[in-house]
């Protein structure tokens, strides 16, 4: 089995967009069995639009909330996560929210009170993210967002495109047992070697980002590696099944 743990439908304010339609031609056409989809940075409210792909919840989709902290309350979340979604996606640098103020802390416990698995966008500040995407790239650095898992030890955090490579925060996902990788854009098959060796595959899970790249190559950097078949089944869909199920 295969699943895709990194999968935008809709429209985004950048100009991408995927139709539903689209993503199940291209499942059917790779051998992908399951994506978990969300919506893209909106213009218009995430959280409706997360609602409105509950619509399409069957077998082979599993929607997640995605939504902006700084406009949602406790309250409001905790009524959201008992919609039926499968996880939680947030991304610090879309949103423009620091995701280790304090204030945002209850959020997290009602995700952590959920069972359900947190996945979040990670990329290091640099000169890309601060000159041509004119927002504050350092809210999406992964060596700041890995500190969150000591605080709520029972939420399980996916960081996404293997947290940019950044070698302090994956020297604390070897060691954190609710801490995750997803393989998207930084993965190569010796990428997914070496963090097989330095991480273990259960640690590691398979998602493409699909429009942003293809199903299918990503999909082929993990086919294609030089790991075992148990390890490839972990990433592919043994370790989301996990986090799925609690």
């Amino acid at each position: 089995m295969i699943i895709d743990s990194h999968v935008h439908i809709g429209a985004d304010a950048d100009g991408s967009a995927q139709k539903l339609q689209r993503l199940k031609r291209n499942m059917h056409a790779y051998g992908i069995d399951k994506s978990a989809i969300f919506p893209f940075n909106e213009k218009s409210d995430l959280v409706k639009a997360s609602i409105k792909l509950l619509e399409h919840k069957d077998q082979s989709m599993l929607p997640f909330l995605r939504f902006d902290p700084k406009v949602i309350d406790t309250e409001q979340l905790e009524h959201l996560l008992d919609y039926g979604f499968y996880g939680v996606k947030l991304h610090p640098r879309a949103q423009n929210f620091d995701p280790i103020d304090k204030k945002y802390y209850g959020l997290y416990k009602k995700i952590e009170d959920s069972g359900k698995p947190l996945l979040i966008h990670a990329r290091k500040y640099d000169t890309f993210t601060r000159i041509m995407l004119k927002t504050n790239g350092k809210y999406s650095d992964p060596d700041r967002i890995v500190g969150l898992a000591k605080i709520f030890p029972n939420m399980n955090i996916i960081i996404a495109h293997f947290a940019n490579l950044s070698r302090d925060a994956l020297n604390v996902i070897a060691k954190e047992d609710n801490l995750y990788v997803e393989t998207s854009i930084f993965g190569t098959t010796y990428v997914v070697k070496m963090m097989c060796k330095n991480l273990g595959a259960d640690k590691i899970i398979f998602g493409s980002d699909a429009p942003y790249s293809d199903q299918e190559i990503e999909m082929l950097k993990i086919k294609k590696a030089d790991i075992s078949r148990s390890e490839k089944e972990k990433i592919f869909s043994g370790n989301i099944k996990k986090l799925l199920s609690r």
